[in-house]
């Protein structure tokens, strides 16, 4: 596994593809109009002719710092028009914040739990450490459940099938 796959994967990063039976100008409208419906759960907008962001209207950090992503999950793609149809390559992450706490939380809990003294009666160093391991892998999966939980929308509002 080569050094950027381990990455992609620890961050909890999805690249994918889709088809489409739609041509390119369709299937751009069809993305346009699932951006400006209201009962939609995704929000997104074309950054150029064919790539487009798109993520969930959930928020993971309420107030307001600037040039610091606050949604839940982000999905960036691009529409490629091939011969026989449109293919859609996407890439689908969860707001990063979650997966860095999620390494530094397992981190943590893993160093306080090697170096608690395994004699002591009372020992809170262990206790914490096992805390900060629980809550890292408790993000790493909410990180997941964010990430497809994105995913899962977008495919189902687009209606589109995995490559």
């Amino acid at each position: 596994m080569r050094c950027n796959e381990m990455i992609e994967k620890i961050l909890n990063i999805k690249k994918l593809s889709y088809s489409s039976n739609l041509n390119a100008v369709s299937l751009k409208n069809k993305i346009e109009d699932v951006f400006d419906q209201k009962t939609s759960t995704l929000v997104g907008k074309f950054t150029n002719k064919n790539e487009f962001t798109v993520y969930d209207k959930w928020t993971i950090i309420t107030w307001y710092i600037p040039n610091f992503k606050r949604k839940s999950a982000y999905l960036n793609g691009e529409i490629i028009e091939l011969e026989k149809g449109v293919l859609i390559k996407v890439t689908i992450k969860p707001n990063s914040i979650l997966s860095i706490f999620a390494i530094l939380s397992l981190i943590i809990g893993v160093v306080s739990t090697i170096t608690a003294k395994p004699n002591v009666e009372n020992n809170q160093l262990l206790f914490v450490g096992l805390v900060f391991i629980i809550v890292g892998i408790l993000y790493y999966f909410i990180g997941i459940f964010l990430r497809n939980r994105l995913q899962k929308n977008f495919e189902q509002y687009l209606d589109l099938q995995r490559v």
